[in-house]
């Protein structure tokens, strides 16, 4: 039953990084955005792009919180992980070294929950959030998601379905091909 939630999951935070560098790969002509005046003249279809990222941002942060730390620790042999809080859950990641100490997961969730609170609320702020997601935060979120990857690679292969192992690899190619493997330089 855990490794079906956590394959479940998996598959879930891959479907939501690879539409996150997508939508990063659309926008890569138009950002950052540098002026207020290119924020204001922002086409639909640049909107639309903006707004898979932030959707997908929101999502693959909040699943990971809530669904997939969870998972792993759960495959890990830790019990009652359902009910404990999410540091206590990111403390057991750390201590088993799947995701490293300097990882600020409430950073993450303040940049989530500033996306839905703020977004097109004040345009300088907005347009000063939304390049700090575009050129950083969406892409520290997918190394997270990446890094747990790797450990789960490592050490709960065999829990794998051979779906989600297909699934990882292809992941993997994609990250490889995109923009994200230009920032790990």
């Amino acid at each position: 039953m855990e490794s079906a939630k956590l394959n479940f999951n998996i598959r879930l935070a891959i479907r939501h990084s690879l539409r996150v560098l997508y939508a990063r790969e659309k926008m890569k002509d138009f950002f950052p955005l540098t002026t207020l005046s290119e924020y204001k003249n922002l086409s639909d279809e640049e909107i639309e792009h903006i707004d898979q990222l932030v959707y997908r941002f929101q999502k693959l942060q909040d699943d990971m919180g809530t669904k997939l730390f969870k998972s792993v620790v759960a495959n890990l042999g830790e019990t009652e992980v359902f009910n404990k809080p999410i540091l206590e859950i990111l403390n057991t990641l750390k201590k088993y070294g799947v995701i490293s100490d300097d990882v600020n997961w409430q950073t993450m969730r303040e940049i989530r929950n500033s996306l839905a609170h703020e977004y097109l609320d004040d345009i300088n702020s907005d347009r000063a959030l939304l390049n700090y997601l575009f050129e950083t935060k969406s892409l520290e979120l997918i190394q997270i998601f990446k890094d747990i990857l790797d450990y789960i690679k490592t050490n709960l292969y065999s829990n794998l379905d051979e779906g989600t192992q297909i699934e990882i690899n292809r992941f993997y190619e994609t990250l490889a091909k995109s923009d994200f493997s230009d920032s790990k330089d």
